[in-house]
C-alpha cells in the first residue's frame, strides 16, 4: 500500500478562501455562444434522432466549443469543477433542454450509465416514492441531504432545470485538499482509509454485495480519492459488517475534515446552469431542500456521468469503479427521456 506523502500544491488542493477570492472557476454565455447553442440545437431537433446516436460532430459549437475545451481540461487538471451559466432553458421545453445538456456534454466527454436501467440522460428530483435510509435507494431519488461522495464516472454535470421551494444548496470539497489536512494534522489516520472501508450494493436489482474499497489511491505518482458516505454507511449498519475501531476513528475524522468550514464551498444551482465536478478531486454533496406541489414545479436537475476522453492513471479498483453502472432493467421510473 502506497501512501501520498507530499503536500499537493496545485489548483486541485483549493480552500473556500481559495475559491471565493477567484471567481474563474465560473462563467457566463454571452449572446453568441448561446446563439451558437440554438443554432446547434436547431439543427439536431429537425433530425430526431436518439441520445445514444447524437456525437460531438453532430452538435458543431464552433463558437462556444473552444470554451467548453477550455473549460473540460479546468475539471479535469486544474481545480476539479467548473460553473457554466446561462444555457437557455427559461425559453425552450425540458425535450430541447435536454438536448443542449446532451450535445455540450459530448463536447466534454463520453456517456456511461448512470443505473441499472441504463440511464445516460439521469433526472435528480424526489421521486416521492423512496426511503432514503433504505439500502437499495439511491440518493438522487429523495430530497433528503447528500452526504459528501463521488459518483461513478470522471466527472459528473448537472443541469439546473428548476429550484425547489427552499434547500438544495450544492456543497463541494477538494479530496486533495482533505488529503492535505490529514497528512498535516493526523497522519495516523491515512493508513486505514488508504486499506479501505466497506461497501454495499445500492443498485435496484441484483444480489447484495460487499466490499472494501481504498478511499486514496496513488498510481503512477498521481492521487485520486473514491469515497462514498452514505454507501459507507449503509455497509457498516448491515448485520455483521462493522469496522474496526481504527477505520471508525479514521472515517470520523475524515468526515469532520470534509465538513471543515475552512475547505467546503457552497453554491446555488440556478436554472440554466451547468455544473462539473472531477470525482477523482472533489467531493460532492447538497443540503436537503422542500418542493412544489407537482412534475411541473419540483426541483430538477438533468445529469450527465461522462469519462474523460484523456485518462487518468488509477488502479484497477478505480478503474472498475468509475465505469458507470451495468443496465440490467428495461421499465424506467423517471418519467423524462434518459436516452
Amino acid at each position: 500500500m502506497q501512501i501520498y506523502e507530499d503536500q499537493i500544491r496545485d489548483a486541485s488542493a483549493w480552500t473556500r478562501e481559495d475559491i471565493e477570492t477567484d471567481d474563474s472557476w465560473r462563467y457566463s454565455l454571452v449572446s453568441e455562444e448561446v446563439s451558437d447553442l440554438e443554432t446547434a440545437l436547431g439543427n439536431l431537433r429537425d433530425k430526431g434522432r436518439p441520445l445514444l446516436e447524437i456525437t460531438r460532430e453532430m452538435f458543431p459549437l464552433p463558437v462556444l466549443g473552444p470554451r467548453l475545451v477550455e473549460i473540460e481540461r479546468e475539471v479535469r487538471s486544474g481545480r476539479g469543477f467548473f460553473l457554466l451559466r446561462g444555457i437557455p432553458v427559461d425559453r425552450y421545453g425540458p425535450e430541447d433542454a435536454f438536448l443542449m445538456k446532451w450535445g455540450i456534454g459530448m463536447h466534454m466527454g463520453r456517456a456511461i450509465s448512470q443505473n441499472t436501467y441504463g440511464d445516460m440522460l439521469g433526472h435528480v428530483f424526489d421521486y416521492h416514492n423512496a426511503d432514503p435510509n433504505a439500502v437499495r435507494t439511491r440518493g438522487y431519488q429523495t430530497s433528503a441531504a447528500l452526504d459528501f461522495h463521488v459518483d461513478r464516472a470522471d466527472m459528473t454535470s448537472l443541469l439546473c432545470l428548476r429550484q425547489g421551494r427552499s434547500g438544495g444548496l450544492s456543497r463541494i470539497v477538494s479530496s486533495m485538499a482533505v488529503h492535505n489536512a490529514i497528512r498535516e494534522g493526523h497522519p495516523e489516520h491515512l493508513a486505514p482509509l488508504y486499506d479501505g472501508l466497506p461497501y454495499i450494493t445500492t443498485e435496484a436489482t441484483g444480489a447484495t454485495e460487499i466490499w472494501n474499497g481504498p478511499v486514496f489511491d496513488v498510481t503512477e505518482g498521481v492521487l485520486s480519492c473514491s469515497f462514498r458516505r452514505g454507501t459507507i454507511q449503509k455497509a457498516i449498519d448491515t448485520p455483521g459488517v462493522g469496522i474496526t475501531d481504527e477505520k471508525a476513528a479514521a472515517l470520523a475524522h475524515i468526515d469532520a475534515t470534509m465538513n471543515d468550514q475552512d475547505l467546503v464551498f457552497e453554491m446555488e444551482l440556478a436554472p440554466g446552469d451547468i455544473q462539473f465536478v472531477n470525482n477523482y478531486t472533489v467531493l460532492h454533496g447538497r443540503s436537503a431542500f422542500t418542493d412544489g406541489g407537482d412534475v411541473n414545479t419540483r426541483r430538477h436537475l438533468v445529469r450527465l456521468w461522462l469519462k474523460f476522453r484523456r485518462p487518468r492513471p488509477t488502479s484497477a479498483y478505480i478503474r472498475d469503479q468509475y465505469k458507470g453502472i451495468e443496465k440490467k432493467l428495461v421499465k424506467n421510473p423517471a418519467g423524462f427521456r434518459t436516452q
